[in-house]
This record gives structure tokens, C-alpha cells and sequence, in this order.
């Protein structure tokens, strides 16, 4: 719920307990149930934070004054040095436990410097007694040993921190030629741990930690795991698992008080204007499709099994999304949600055509319409930022036509001059309006 709604009904239960609407006990069973809102909202994420930036500050020093006289040392002193930050962090842990500590400054503390400890006692051991291996083996190590740290602290943090180990891992498999599609099944170990944080509360400081790293680290891997076997299939996978992201923010999180409380639908309408951006222009569009399959010797015929999956899974989860949203009356969000259906008709103009021409036609006109329906969505509802979002839609989808024409700077000029005046008469306008209906 709310917490400025929250904080409203607290100051008024005084008053409802004088005037006898509602008993003490009720009062106080709705401060039970609604909990310390001030406090979880200032004392205690700070504390966290402040666990947190010490924890990271703390294993940074010790990692620094090691290396400073590393070469110096013998390997049995290597040995206890590097294995030491790890034995004094579990031993915290095991006392933290026993003591009956819960408080998520503590977990959250006292996990991170366990997980940072667990990948600098690889690294230095492995350098120490050269153990053979590369960054690769050594990222998926790290991430599998400080995984089971996020379920038996319960902590986010290094959820965070395993989010973008894995990351990185998959992205140095590919380079190398390795196997990046194991990002999935690892990506898998870490959804309990974010459900069963949304289900406690899907707008607190952890719950949207989660949601931002997960759907930043969705939008690099899903690049990264892509064998382009079959050159622009990206295009489809791409939008539908944007408009999949956008859609299920606006499902399950519509009522987060902030667009940052709400990462699902922030990642999912940024990324849904920068690619219909990008598709406006010609080079995206160009050698795409089953005409210029990609041969490799090191492929066989299931290689690209995943492209496949994915390029069929996720439009039917974005349109399944999408159906869901029309039956709840929810029509603002129908525009972004049609994404992958614009991208799949650009796609298959250009494959079976093989001209580009269409599918940039196409996807000019769906960004002027993603950009109108926008501004007059958020004038509707007196949302100011709405409207900026959409006016920022159309301009930058006029900047971008002004720079593929030939027109002189003068009317490129006047044509700035006249964008910009129209955010400033539409934000005056929408802020007189939301004035005069508060009164």
C-alpha cells in the first residue's frame, strides 16, 4: 500500500479513537498490521545502506593492503591471508546467527562481506599456487559458492552481486566460445529468492533492488546467449521480451508509488522507445533472415535451438500479456504492448521482400503514435511526466528524421525552437490544470 496513504491514516487514528469511530484495540491492530513505516523508510534503510557501503569499503582496504606486499610473502602466509577475510566473515556470521540477529542491515552486511571474501580467497589462492583456470571458471565458481548465501542469509545484496557475476560469465563464454546458454538455469536458482521478496512487499527497498537487477541483467544476457545463427531474429526476441517486461510491470506493480518503485515497466518503456528508435533506421533492417543463414562449422543443426525458443516464447508471453491487459480495461498500455506484433510484420516485410524501406515506414509510424498516444495519456490524467515522456518519444523520432534529410540548420533551428516551446506551454498548461483541480 502507499506509505504517504499509510502515514495519512496514522495521523488521523488519534482523532478517530476521540471521537469514538474506531476502539484503541483497532487503532493499534492497524498499526500492527501496516507496521513502522517511518522507520522502515528512514532509520532502517539506512542502517542498511550504511552496512552495506561498510562492508564493501572493508573488503576493498584489506584486498588493497594485501596487494601492497603480496609478492613479499611466503605461500603458506599467501595461504592464511587470503583465507582469513573468509574464516573471520563466517565466524561473524555463525555469531550473528546465535545471537538471533535478523535486521536487514545485518544480513544484508554481513552477506555482502561473505560474498566478497569468498571471490578474493579463490582468486588469491588460485594465484598462489597457480591452480589452472580463467576469469570464466572462476566467475561461475564464485556465483555458484555465494548463491546459497541469498537463501541462508535471506539477503538481496548479493542476489545483486550474483545477478551480474553471472552476467559477466556468460558474456566471457561467448567471447570465448563457450556455453552462455547456462545463464538461464543460473538465472533460475535466484527467481525463488525474488518472489518471495515481491510477496512480502513488491515496493520495499529490497523488492525493487531485485527487480532492477534482474531486468537490467535479462536485457544484457539475452543479447549475449543469442547465436544469430539466423541474423535479425534478435528484432523479434528483443521487443517481445520488453513489451513482456512492460506489460508485467503494469500487472503486477501498477500501484508503486514511483516510477523507480517500479522496474519491471521502467526498464520495459524505455527499452520499447530506444528500440523503435533504432528501427527507424536502415541498418538494422539490412541481410536479415533465413537468406543470409549463418554457417559455421561448429554449429549443427540445433545449434541455435535457444534463438528459436526464445523468438517463439516470448512473443506468446507478451501476447498473452497484452490480451490480459485489453480484458482489464488497462488501454494506456496498449501501444507499448504491441511491439513484438509491429516487429514480427517489420520483420517478415523485409525477409520476404528484402527491402528495408517498409519496415522503417512502419516503425516511424508506430513511434509517432507511441509518442502521441503517450503525451495525451499522461494530459489525461494531469501526469506531468507522462506527457514529457511522450513529447521526448516524438522528439527524438524528429531529431533523428531532421538529421537523415537535407534541410539547412535555419529550419532545423526553428523546428528546435518550436519543440521546445511545446514542452514549456504543456507543462504550464498541465501544471495550472493539476492547480486548479486541487482546489
Amino acid at each position: 500500500m502507499n506509505k504517504k496513504f499509510i502515514r495519512w491514516l496514522y495521523e488521523e487514528l488519534p482523532e478517530l479513537v476521540s471521537r469514538g469511530v474506531v476502539s484503541g484495540d483497532v487503532a493499534e491492530k492497524l498499526r500492527e498490521h501496516y507496521g513502522d513505516v517511518e522507520g522502515q523508510s528512514g532509520h532502517r534503510i539506512a542502517l542498511t545502506v550504511c552496512s552495506i557501503l561498510g562492508s564493501l569499503l572493508i573488503g576493498a582496504g584489506i584486498i588493497l593492503l594485501l596487494a601492497h606486499n603480496w609478492e613479499d610473502l611466503s605461500r603458506a602466509v599467501r595461504t592464511i591471508l587470503a583465507l582469513t577475510p573468509l574464516i573471520v566473515s563466517q565466524a561473524i556470521a555463525i555469531w550473528g546467527v546465535r545471537k538471533g540477529k535478523s535486521s536487514a542491515a545485518w544480513c544484508e552486511g554481513i552477506s555482502t562481506f561473505i560474498a566478497l571474501a569468498v571471490g578474493a580467497s579463490i582468486a588469491l589462492v588460485g594465484q598462489t599456487y597457480h591452480i589452472p583456470g580463467d576469469v570464466g571458471s572462476f566467475l561461475l565458481t564464485w556465483m555458484l559458492i555465494t548463491v546459497p548465501l541469498v537463501y541462508v542469509m535471506g539477503a538481496s545484496l548479493p542476489c545483486v552481486l550474483y545477478f551480474a557475476g553471472i552476467t559477466a560469465w556468460s558474456g566471457y563464454e561467448q567471447e570465448m566460445g563457450g556455453h552462455a546458454l547456462l545463464f538461464w538455469p543460473l538465472f533460475a536458482l535466484a527467481i525463488p529468492h525474488i518472489w518471495q521478496e515481491w510477496q512480502k512487499n513488491p515496493y520495499s527497498p529490497r523488492s525493487v533492488a531485485l527487480g532492477w537487477a534482474a531486468s537490467l541483467c535479462l536485457c544484457a544476457a539475452t543479447g549475449i546467449t543469442l547465436e544469430k545463427v539466423v541474423p535479425g531474429l534478435w528484432i523479434i526476441v528483443y521487443s517481445a521480451m520488453l513489451a513482456a517486461l512492460y506489460l508485467a510491470g503494469g500487472y503486477w506493480f501498477s500501484e508503486a508509488p514511483t516510477t523507480a518503485q517500479r522496474p519491471l515497466h521502467s526498464v520495459g518503456a524505455v527499452g520499447i522507445a530506444v528500440l523503435s528508435l533504432l528501427f527507424t533506421f536502415e541498418f538494422p533492417w539490412k541481410e536479415i533472415g533465413w537468406h543470409h543463414y549463418r554457417y559455421d562449422a561448429r554449429f549443427h543443426e540445433y545449434a541455435a535451438w535457444a534463438d528459436y525458443l526464445l523468438a517463439t516464447a516470448l512473443p506468446v508471453c507478451a501476447l498473452c500479456l497484452l490480451v490480459t491487459s485489453v480484458r482489464r480495461g488497462q488501454k494506456s498500455r496498449i501501444l507499448f504492448g504491441m511491439m513484438p506484433i509491429i516487429a514480427i510484420i517489420g520483420y517478415g516485410l523485409t525477409v520476404c521482400g528484402q527491402d528495408e524501406f517498409s519496415a522503417m515506414m512502419l516503425f516511424n509510424a508506430y513511434m509517432f503514435a507511441l509518442g502521441l498516444g503517450t503525451v495525451i495519456h499522461g494530459t489525461r490524467n494531469l501526469h506531468i511526466g507522462t506527457v514529457n515522456g511522450g513529447m521526448l518519444i516524438l522528439t527524438a523520432l524528429i531529431i533523428a528524421r531532421f538529421f537523415d534529410s537535407d534541410l539547412g540548420f535555419v529550419a532545423r533551428g526553428i523546428a528546435f525552437i518550436l519543440i521546445g516551446a511545446g514542452f514549456l506551454v504543456t507543462n504550464i498548461i498541465l501544471v495550472k490544470r493539476a492547480k486548479g483541480g486541487s482546489q
